[in-house]
C-alpha cells in the first residue's frame, strides 16, 4: 500500500471515530433527559412539594432506612384491639412532625 492512502485510510478512521463518539454522547444525553421526565413525572403523580423534595434530597440513605425500621416497628407495636384509631393518630402525628421539619 502507498503511504498516501494510508494516511488518508487513518484520517478517514479518526473521522468515523469522532462522528461515532458524537453519537455515543448524543444518546447518552437523550437516556438522561428521558430518565429526568419519568422521575418528574413520579413527582407529579405522588404530589411531592419541592420542600420535600429538597428534604428527601438532604437525607442520607441510612437516615431514611432508619425512619422505615422505625415506623415498621411502631407499626409492629400497635395493639389489636385499637389498630385503626392508634395508627391514625400516630399518622396524624408524623405528618405534623414532618410540617415542623420542613418549615
Amino acid at each position: 500500500m502507498k503511504r498516501e492512502t494510508i494516511k488518508k485510510n487513518r484520517i478517514h478512521a479518526a473521522e468515523k471515530k469522532e462522528y461515532y463518539t458524537e453519537r455515543e454522547k448524543y444518546w447518552a444525553r437523550l437516556e438522561q433527559e428521558a430518565d429526568d421526565a419519568e422521575a418528574m413525572k413520579i413527582i407529579r403523580k405522588k404530589h411531592i412539594t419541592p420542600e420535600q423534595l429538597a428534604l428527601f434530597n438532604s437525607l442520607s440513605e441510612k437516615e431514611v432506612a432508619d425512619m422505615i425500621a422505625a415506623r415498621d416497628k411502631e407499626s409492629k407495636q400497635t395493639p389489636p384491639d385499637e389498630g385503626g384509631a392508634f395508627h391514625a393518630e400516630n399518622e396524624k402525628e408524623t405528618n405534623e412532625n414532618a410540617k415542623k421539619v420542613i418549615n
